[in-house]
């Protein structure tokens, strides 16, 4: 018994030895890879003592002696905080992501070599200044350099990777430009999609689902091109560029912002505040990482990019600045006629013959056969329809023409405007932006306001949609581009404020054509209404618009729902009690609300009942990816009252817009009875909208606990300023929302608001991987400080960087 009981201890006292050991060589593994945040460290090329102070959040701020080791010191803290997103993004650009992901990422891969981003970037940098190239590459040798002093003590996802970074260059940060631009561009998506709508169902049906159709607009579909399919030749770009959205954490484009500025006289501090919320997909790492840059003739804070060292938005001790994509049409494709479909090397223009530019890449595959993909380019840009084999015996090529392949400047800008000292200074800086084309909101210490857009705006033949033209001819090529003194802009406007939400910039009046499709006037609606509401803001004020859940759409659609059930006998109580909630209902969308929850559900249901009998799952799928396109036209064939759509073709009989709003409700209604159960006043919007930050490794189940964040229930909805987007292909997952929100206080640098979910580490366990989330989700913020003496009176941790002996 005695001997037994020994080995039973011996075996127990191994075991718990070789638990404490994995435990310790996890929590090696974890931690090994965490970021020094105080003390000392020594480094090659760094020109002298540069300090770095942390806030509670482990947002740094830079104080240097040189631009140069202010740069530096910028690479270096982003390689420490998130070494995986450099490598991630690089990869995603060169078409390298298939080395590591394996077969599920050769479709991105695929079409990134074919768009020929890494081979832009080369080509621009070879364009930049001396200054830029030289804040670059000081960036550069920050990570670089964190990179050669950290072999194996990388982040957990090297480790299950099995691979290890590569040094970082001057070509990898303008990459990042221009990938942040292909993110942005939505054109693509409407030209392909809206394109397959004219050709399934003809000009005169298609009109009624557009987002606006200009009289002009039947010449986009010109005699030499009817019923031959040509914008199906396109799906193959959108479903890869949907899958590289999906390892984001989305698929199909959705994008909005908002930005506003007032001025003094509105403002209780006397001077000017600026707000903007970017609403970009949600993702871990967070999309944006906050710092603080001081140097001589420098002294910037806000949100910077990873990858580039610049603040992309933030204000320096002169001026804030904000930003919203611009809706900007900057892309057009082109049917081309070639010489041979499978291995084209002439395509015909003007009536002459022209070489096709023919590239042959060789794509890596983790656990698989290495891939030979030929790419092919006109004058134009590349052919995008032969990413499958299958295209290889397509009876037409379609090449794309796209602003992101032009020459431009984007980072000159932003090292222009991070040291900027008045209005004319940044409009200076924006001379140089090419795209994705962005509203900029301006707000200055001398109490100037302003609104003004960059980008470039192509020329073209007329102001309509561009669906794919006939490229045989130059009938349809870009005429050039807008001048930037004729690009939309504003100053101090009477009423005290300038206000973007992705909606219109200028009437028709405006002799070029910009875009046609822009986001619903809902969010526009709704700031302005509160900006218009009193004399005096305060940043607490901007704090509470910024989480507004007020929804114009909902204050606009449910009056003709409930005229829709006048003097109707209905018999199922919980649709009763559904007409009662929206007849009491405020229109506030919060995470609690019930009302919410009914509407959404019914208008989800509303756009599928009008729309998939015809257009079916699929194409109804494509056309769910236009940002809030089809809720803006359902709400407009709404306002109508009739229309061919609202009438089911599977059925003998005509269907009214009313009967598909009575089979909407009480399908609505079914179906929540089913998901969620128990009383209708228990159906809270938190219960179905959930937000989920997610990340790469978040696809597997097993690791989605580990490295993802959320679902955590949240208010809002696509209408509301505190944006809740959600795709109807998967209701009601937040994806799509306010990825930063910043407040600028022009009267005090240390008073300004930031919070940037989920974190500023983008290392798993971290105590920064998350810890911004609970400020995000319940409306608060961090403080920016940005005078170093009350850093150091706040406790925040210092880090010096010197010089390596």
């Amino acid at each position: 018994m005695h001997s037994r009981l020994k080995i039973i201890l011996g075996i127990l006292g191994t075991g718990a030895v070789l638990v404490l050991a994995l435990v310790l060589f996890l929590y090696y593994m974890i931690t090994k890879s965490f970021p020094t945040e105080s003390g000392m460290i020594r480094v090659e090329g760094i020109h002298a003592e540069t300090k770095v102070y942390r806030d509670a959040f482990g947002v740094p701020h830079v104080l240097a002696g040189s631009e140069h080791d202010a740069y530096f010191a910028v690479g270096f803290l982003h390689a420490q905080d998130r070494l995986w997103q450099l490598e991630l993004v690089r990869r995603a650009g060169q078409g390298k992501l298939a080395e590591v992901l394996g077969e599920r990422a050769l479709v991105i891969d695929k079409m990134f070599r074919t768009i020929g981003v890494w081979h832009q970037a080369q080509r621009l940098s070879g364009e930049l200044d001396d200054t830029t190239r030289a804040a670059l590459q000081a960036y550069a040798d920050g990570v670089s350099t964190f990179i050669a002093d950290n072999r194996g003590k990388y982040p957990v996802e090297f480790d299950l990777l099995k691979i290890d970074p590569e040094p970082w260059t001057v070509e990898h940060s303008v990459l990042v430009s221009r990938l942040m631009a292909w993110e942005l561009n939505y054109s693509r998506w409407v030209d392909i999609v809206l394109g397959e709508l004219v050709e399934r169902f003809g000009v005169e049906k298609a009109a009624e689902i557009f987002p606006s159709w200009p009289d002009d607009a039947i010449v986009i579909v010109p005699d030499a091109l009817r019923g031959k399919r040509t914008a199906s030749m396109g799906l193959d770009l959108l479903k890869a560029d949907q899958a590289y959205r999906n390892l984001l954490g989305s698929g199909g484009f959705q994008s909005g912002s908002n930005a506003w500025a007032i001025s003094g006289s509105k403002s209780a501090t006397g001077k000017p505040i600026l707000a903007n919320d970017p609403h970009l997909l949600f993702a871990v790492p967070a999309r944006w990482y906050d710092l603080q840059v001081s140097a001589p003739g420098l002294d910037v804070a806000g949100a910077s990019i990873v990858g580039t060292p610049f603040v992309v938005i933030g204000r320096n001790r002169s001026l804030a600045w904000g930003v919203t994509n611009a809706m900007m049409d900057d892309q057009d494709f082109y049917v081309e006629e070639v010489d041979s479909i499978q291995h084209p090397s002439r395509y015909r223009f003007n009536n002459t013959w022209r070489p096709v530019e023919q590239r042959i890449d060789t794509i890596l595959v983790k656990d698989g056969r290495p891939v030979l993909m030929s790419t092919y380019r006109t004058h134009r840009g590349p052919i995008i329809n032969r990413l499958e084999e299958s295209a290889r015996f397509s009876r037409n090529l379609l090449s794309m023409r796209w602003t992101g392949h032009e020459i431009s400047h984007e980072l000159r800008t932003f090292y222009l405007i991070n040291r900027a000292a008045n209005w004319q200074e940044f409009r200076g800086a924006l001379r140089y932006f090419g795209g994705p084309a962005q509203n900029f909101v301006y707000a200055d210490t001398n109490g100037t306001i302003g609104y003004s857009t960059a980008g470039k705006l192509p020329i073209r033949k007329a102001k309509t949609h561009t669906l794919p033209f006939p490229g045989w001819t130059d009938e349809f090529d870009w005429k050039g581009f807008v001048p930037f003194e004729q690009m939309p802009q504003r100053t101090n406007p009477p009423e005290g404020f300038v206000a973007t939400a992705n909606n219109k910039i200028v009437s028709d009046s405006y002799p070029h054509y910009i875009s046609n499709l822009w986001e619903p006037p809902w969010r526009i609606t709704r700031i302005t209404e509160l900006l218009r509401s009193k004399p005096q803001f305060s940043l607490e004020d901007m704090e509470r618009m910024q989480f507004d859940l007020l929804s114009p759409h909902a204050r606009e659609v449910v009056p003709i729902l409930l005229r829709a059930f006048e003097g109707e006998h209905v018999e199922d109580a919980d649709v009763r009690t559904a007409l009662v909630y929206f007849r009491n209902w405020n229109f506030e969308m919060g995470e609690g609300d019930v009302s919410t929850t009914l509407f959404q559900s019914f208008f989800s249901t509303m756009i599928r009942n009008t729309f998939e009998d015809e257009m079916g799952k699929e194409l109804l799928a494509l056309y769910d990816t236009l940002s809030s396109m089809p809720l803006s036209v359902m709400t407009n064939l709404m306002h109508k009252g009739t229309s061919p759509w609202f009438d089911n073709a599977a059925t003998p009989q005509v269907e009214s817009m009313n009967d598909i709003i009575h089979l909407s409700l009480h399908q609505a209604i079914a179906a929540l009875r089913q998901t969620l159960g128990g009383e209708l006043k228990e159906w809270q919007w938190g219960r179905l909208h959930a937000v989920e930050f997610r990340h790469v490794f978040g696809a597997n189940e097993f690791l989605r606990p580990v490295f993802n964040r959320g679902p955590y229930p949240i208010g809002g909805s696509h209408s509301t300023i505190n944006n809740g987007n959600f795709s109807l292909g998967r209701p009601f997952l937040n994806n799509v929302g306010p990825s930063t929100r910043q407040i600028f206080d022009l009267s005090d640098v240390n008073n300004g608001r930031s919070v940037s979910p989920p974190g500023q580490s983008g290392q798993v366990f971290h105590r920064h991987y998350d810890d911004q989330l609970q400020l995000w989700r319940e409306g608060n913020y961090r403080r920016w400080v940005m005078d170093p003496d009350l850093m150091g009176q706040s406790g925040y941790d210092l880090l010096l960087l010197l010089p390596r002996p």
